[in-house]
């Protein structure tokens, strides 16, 4: 009897999209239309979409400026002329003016969860007018305190958004000039170590100096992934255009970064592949790194060795009195010749000088490399936000 039974179809079917209802799309193009200074954040819905160059030709032509929500996927690249930086004020400070000062946010393929504030003060505005277009209903249902929803899938949301008329181009410099002074001003304001004390933003900085275009950045940790989150925004308004960014994500998952890294190279074999890691992450995950020996991958694992948990310890110096670190502190470790032990290519690093060239060896071994950084420190804007706010709730 069985045998009368429909076969299964089994191969690979292109997934269904979600087309948006006409009446629908008009009154949020309506509310497009009127707006003086929209700005658009993206999530991952776009990429799952695959509609990034939809939202870079539309952002483009609009004149209107794009954020990515922060710890989402990558969806422009950080060299490209209509992106701004992360919808975060901690790690981009400008998309907090460019939020307050917006009349319409366009939020396409995110949801309005915590790191949007769930669409409330202070990050939006009430005079804000908020539009959530997601391709999906159950993404819809996390958005229902936006003004207005759209179901959508982000590619066609977008051929419909380019039509419209272009913005004045004062918007979109008004955000490219805040987004220069920014690199200027956070370059400014690594503190002045002396050669020896090297700073993780300064660390992340070097590493990139030391990349070309189409690399690929991988990053890992706490304070190292929040720190090279702002590196790579400044990297890429200094013109590298990296062929891609994986990092913890929405979950800041810590010791991804080896077998990010080991998946990018399979898939790219002709490009250079970078992880900055904390030592902390490595140890966390980083024992994976023998299926990049197994597999042969000559990936490239800079260590931000800065002795410790160091984005659990600074929080502890805040919250006791001593500023005590509870097992937070590591040993010594020499991550270099783990490396090297296992047949690899490992170079230890104690001045910043050294950085670049180090990077580039490690590159160029053809090996699976190490690169161990001796850094110092330093608190990150971010972590330094939730301390404040711990401080002020009283929580500890």
């Amino acid at each position: 009897a069985m045998r009368d039974e429909r076969p299964f179809d089994r191969s690979a079917k292109t997934p269904a999209r979600a087309w948006p209802c006409p009446e629908d799309l008009e009154q949020v193009l309506a509310t497009i239309r009127q707006a003086q200074k929209p700005i658009i954040i993206g999530g991952h819905g776009v990429w799952w979409s695959g509609a990034e160059s939809q939202l870079e030709d539309c952002a483009r032509k609009l004149n209107n400026p794009v954020f990515n929500e922060p710890y989402h996927q990558k969806l422009l690249s950080q060299a490209s002329d209509v992106y701004m930086g992360l919808a975060d004020l901690h790690q981009y400070h400008p998309s907090k003016q460019a939020i307050e000062e917006s009349d319409v946010v366009i939020l396409v393929g995110t949801r309005l969860d915590n790191q949007m504030n769930f669409g409330n003060p202070p990050l939006f505005p009430t005079s804000t007018h908020l539009v959530c277009v997601n391709g999906s209903h159950e993404e819809i249902e996390m958005n229902r305190a936006a003004d207005q929803v759209l179901l959508s899938d982000p590619g066609p949301f977008f051929s419909a958004l380019g039509v419209l008329e272009p913005l004045a181009s004062d918007w979109i410099e008004t955000n490219r000039a805040r987004r220069a002074q920014w690199v200027d001003d956070m370059i400014a304001d690594i503190p002045q170590l002396d050669e020896d004390r090297i700073h993780p933003l300064q660390l992340a900085l070097d590493v990139q100096a030391a990349m070309t275009d189409g690399d690929w950045l991988v990053i890992d940790g706490g304070n190292t992934h929040f720190w090279s989150e702002i590196s790579v925004n400044i990297a890429g308004h200094r013109g590298l255009k990296l062929g891609n960014i994986l990092h913890p994500g929405t979950f800041s998952m810590l010791g991804v970064g080896v077998p990010f890294a080991s998946a990018a190279k399979l898939n790219n074999p002709n490009n250079s592949v970078v992880v900055i890691s904390g030592d902390g992450a490595f140890l966390s995950g980083g024992s994976s790194i023998e299926a990049a020996f197994q597999e042969k991958l000559p990936i490239v694992v800079v260590i931000d060795n800065n002795g410790g948990l160091d984005c659990i310890s600074q929080q502890q110096e805040r919250l006791f009195s001593k500023q005590q670190h509870f097992a937070t502190d590591f040993r010594d470790i020499p991550f270099h010749s783990m490396f090297e032990g296992l047949g690899g290519y490992g170079e230890l690093v104690e001045r910043r000088a050294d950085i670049i060239p180090a990077v580039k060896r490690a590159i160029a071994s053809g090996k699976t490399a190490c690169v161990n950084v001796k850094t110092v420190g330093h608190i990150s804007p971010i972590v330094l936000a939730t301390t404040n706010k711990r401080d002020k709730a009283s929580i500890e």
